[in-house]
């Protein structure tokens, strides 16, 4: 499945075909009610990454989630991520016609190219959105590579 920059996302896959099983077993069995078990299933928050000027952007988008919960790390070239979105209310699971939220804890991690500095990152939580910057060296930045009509 190409992403919306052309890019073929293997994951994006495994997760259409997840989504597609998912609503597959709610349809057959009716499941239109939120069971304590969906209410604290893990889930993995979305991330979009790019560079910006002379420095890797990681946005990891955390809706609901207070920051409070959530931890940054980076051993080597691994940056993990982890947290918990809470349910904050108690409805009773008979009040539900249906949910859409995944509640519960997650963890993401991220391989890093080698050449970044992973003793400078940097972190900041706002609207919902975790964005990590880390340094990198100008050679590890992608460069266009002009071609020669011959």
């Amino acid at each position: 499945m190409l992403t919306r920059w052309g890019r073929w996302d293997p994951f994006e896959e495994v997760r259409a075909i997840q989504r597609e099983i998912s609503n597959l077993f709610d349809r057959f069995f009716g499941s239109t009610q939120l069971g304590s078990a969906s209410r604290t299933a893990s889930w993995v928050p979305p991330l979009e990454a790019y560079y910006h000027k002379d420095h890797l952007i990681l946005r990891f988008f955390l809706p609901g989630v207070d920051p409070k919960t959530v931890d940054v790390s980076v051993t080597g070239n691994v940056l993990t991520v982890r947290g918990e979105r809470k349910l904050e209310m108690d409805i009773p699971q008979e009040d539900y016609l249906f949910c859409e939220v995944a509640y519960g804890p997650f963890e993401r991690t991220v391989n890093l190219p080698g050449e970044v500095r992973t003793n400078q990152v940097s972190a900041r939580y706002q609207h919902g959105v975790l964005e990590i910057s880390l340094p990198v060296a100008e050679a590890a930045r992608p460069r266009k590579v002009p071609v020669e009509v011959g």
